[in-house]
């Protein structure tokens, strides 16, 4: 689940808007919203400089709570340089790609 349909909707833009915007297709945006198409870091970087939020505001956090260790991750990201946080989303996006998706927990 995301947020992408919520965020484009407050921001007042139709699914043709935000995809010209973002040099794609309405359709995309629509797989996006739907769940149907992976939302990406690299979406998400690119969604968010749009919508004027943080890339992490289009996704849930299904677990409830952040634990320690992401607000420690949150807290050294915002201290970062623009061009720092640029360039560590762009490399997250780069180890998002060549990794395995993560397997299933097991019951």
């Amino acid at each position: 689940m995301n947020h992408l349909r919520s965020l484009r909707e407050a921001k007042g833009l139709t699914l043709e808007q935000l995809a010209s915007a973002l040099g794609t297709t309405n359709q995309q945006i629509s797989l996006l919203e739907l769940g149907k198409r992976q939302l990406t870091v690299a979406w998400m970087t690119r969604l968010a400089s749009v919508l004027d939020c943080h890339p992490w505001a289009l996704i849930d956090d299904e677990t409830g709570e952040l634990t320690s260790a992401e607000h420690d991750l949150v807290a050294r990201f915002r201290r970062l340089s623009v061009p720092d946080r640029e360039h560590l989303l762009s490399t997250l996006a780069q180890l998002e790609a060549s990794s395995e998706p993560p397997k299933a927990k097991a019951s």
